[in-house]
């Protein structure tokens, strides 16, 4: 059951930033992002029914719920959709993949609960290093791409606050709950977002409706439900393994669907970021095992 949940979430997520930019053809970003947590939040939201869940939430979960739906399902989503119309959906998951390097920081400074080890160190440099490399003055990276890239970013920082957040006020919370709250509060704020700065002229065709109901089902509620399964069994550093797996396949199916390419300096930083993250991660893998 572990190898495969593992192999699940890998394998959604991985495909999600693929799917995203499917979506977006004729698709608004923050429209797109708003309708597929509408209809996720719905499902999450039948489940809990099902189970007869009762709703109430004490004071650290509603922190919880607008950390999630502020900083995740809002402005972190936004961010990521609005980027895969500026760079390409491998690239946007490779940068998203530093989240453990920048949670690392958070930890240590902001609420100062883990230290930051050598290992930890060298992977946030080297990390940087790869991340400078993106950025590199290169004459295929415009202004828009490198707004894209900035986003992304955005979007990663907002993902480790959140982290840290949930890490402090959710020990005891149900994972559905919040997930309900939360990504009914950012689907809210999604959809206000696009009415005052979108025109909802929306193309709709087979392939971005497909997206968006594969984003809901799949990439928010199968997803989330296999991942919190997931790390009921094994340690967390152990799915934390998914940050270098993801990124790969996203690169796959990018250049695979959708024939995606990246310059040879591209090519270096994503291989830099990607080795700053796994001396970051593996070393606390050997401790777990």
């Amino acid at each position: 059951m572990v190898p495969f949940l593992f192999a699940l979430i890998c394998l959604i997520w991985g495909s999600t930033w693929l799917a995203i930019k499917i979506g977006l053809d004729g698709v608004p970003p923050f429209l797109g992002a708003g309708l597929r947590f509408v209809i996720a939040a719905a499902l999450v939201g039948a489940v809990l029914a099902v189970r007869r869940q009762p709703l109430h939430l004490s004071r650290d979960e509603r922190i919880c719920v607008w950390s999630l739906g502020i900083l995740v399902f809002w402005i972190n989503y936004g961010a990521v959709y609005w980027a895969e119309l500026r760079i390409s959906s491998g690239l946007t998951a490779t940068l998203f993949s530093t989240m453990p390097l920048m949670t690392a920081l958070l930890t240590r400074y902001w609420t100062r609960s883990e230290a930051l080890n050598p290992s930890k160190v060298a992977g946030i440099l080297i990390g940087v290093a790869g991340t400078a490399l993106l950025f590199w003055p290169d004459e295929r990276l415009g202004m828009q791409q490198m707004l894209g890239m900035l986003a992304t970013l955005v979007a990663c920082v907002c993902a480790s606050v959140n982290l840290v957040t949930m890490k402090q006020h959710g020990h005891n919370a149900d994972p559905f709950v919040l997930n309900f709250f939360g990504m009914g509060l950012g689907a809210i704020l999604l959809l206000l977002t696009s009415a005052v700065v979108e025109s909802w002229a929306v193309q709709w065709t087979r392939s971005n409706v497909g997206a968006v109901l594969y984003l809901a089902v799949f990439g928010s509620v199968i997803a989330f439900s296999a991942y919190y399964a997931l790390i009921k069994r094994i340690d967390a550093t152990i799915v934390s393994l998914s940050t270098l797996i993801i990124p790969v396949v996203a690169l796959i199916l990018g250049r695979t669907v959708l024939d995606e390419t990246v310059g040879s300096t591209a090519v270096a930083g994503i291989a830099t970021i990607l080795a700053g993250v796994a001396v970051a991660v593996l070393p606390g893998l050997r401790r777990s095992a």
